[in-house]
């Protein structure tokens, strides 16, 4: 079994950034990110590998997520490639994930991130895409990360930050 965890970098602004890449995570962001780390942990989701974008607001969740579920550095690598890329190109880094990785975890950008979650679930499943900070954790029954494919979904667990949290940081 395999199982594969799609985030979406939490929410950032644009406040002093000279460009997308600079972006860093807003309080609400980086609250958030907390948030759904600790959900994670209590779901018992640790991933055996992150790969993340090189965008600042992607690090920056990472770095939350790796503090809350006690991530040796090792196992949360920068991936140029992660950055905006499309469903398909998403699809093919994790079709070449090596077969020691168990539970890989991708923290991405819209809106590839939500194109592959909705390829991979059940139809209806993944409508609504992934808000900031939002998490899909998709169990897999296949023994290698190339048989990943929407036939081979045994289990879904989707979580996101509360909208109240939103209220409460500007």
């Amino acid at each position: 079994m395999r199982r594969l965890t799609l985030m979406r970098h939490a929410d950032a602004r644009w406040k002093n950034a000279s460009s997308d890449l600079e972006r860093a995570l807003s309080r609400r962001g980086s609250a958030a990110a907390e948030l759904m780390a600790r959900r994670l942990l209590e779901l018992e989701l640790v991933p055996d590998l992150v790969l993340v974008s090189p965008a600042r607001r992607t690090q920056q969740t990472a770095e939350i997520l790796a503090r809350e579920l006690a991530l040796v550095p090792r196992r949360v690598l920068r991936e140029e490639s992660l950055y905006l890329a499309s469903c398909a190109d998403l699809l093919g880094l994790v079709k070449r994930t090596g077969p020691r990785v168990a539970h890989l975890m991708l923290v991405a950008h819209n809106p590839g991130v939500s194109e592959l979650m909705q390829r991979l679930l059940p139809e209806g499943q993944g409508d609504a895409g992934l808000s900031t900070a939002g998490v899909c954790s998709i169990g897999l029954d296949c023994e290698a990360w190339t048989g990943i494919e929407a036939a081979n979904v045994c289990d879904v667990q989707r979580a996101a930050p509360p909208p109240r949290l939103f209220g409460l940081f500007g």
